[in-house]
């Protein structure tokens, strides 16, 4: 009688880091979100992170071949997902329509000395923006201020 013993291995499945990214990562969400910068280098078109129960693994693929093949843990997988989560709702956070009205506050600049910006790539924070509404509040009072002050001169009220 012959005995035959079959042992079952799991197979890794793929593992999706964050929906933002989905389970293949590419080049532009790496640098996007800074993901993987400790193994990573220029030459990685995308990534595959695998998982087998507890163990991760780093797959790198360049010119359609596997480049990398890196046994990660799972603390940095988690720390990856964190980055990947804050960075999205950072994103979606400066996406947003701004709420302010910049027609209720009227200046000075004609369509002449407007610039194209669209070719550059720009990274405009919300603190830029607050900035931004800030000097146009201020230039409008300043201007409201020196109308008031050359009316009292003339001996009107407002």
């Amino acid at each position: 009688m012959t005995l035959c013993s079959l042992t079952l291995s799991a197979q890794s499945q793929v593992y999706e880091l964050h929906p933002a990214v989905g389970d293949t990562i590419d080049k532009l969400e790496i640098r996007k979100y800074f993901l993987f910068s400790d193994y990573l280098g220029d030459s990685i078109d995308y990534v595959i992170i695998r998982q087998n129960k507890d163990l991760f693994t780093l797959e790198g693929i360049s010119g359609g071949t596997e480049a990398i093949n890196i046994p990660i843990s799972k603390d940095e997988i988690l720390l990856q997902k964190e980055q990947v989560e804050k960075l999205s709702s950072y994103f979606s956070a400066v996406s947003e329509k701004d709420s302010a009205n910049f027609e209720a506050f009227p200046h000075k600049a004609s369509m002449g000395d407007s610039v194209n910006i669209s070719n550059f790539d720009l990274n405009i924070t919300p603190e830029f923006i607050k900035s931004v509404k800030k000097d146009m509040r201020r230039k409008f009072w300043e201007e409201k201020r020196k109308e008031i002050d050359s009316n009292r001169k003339k001996g009107m009220i407002f």
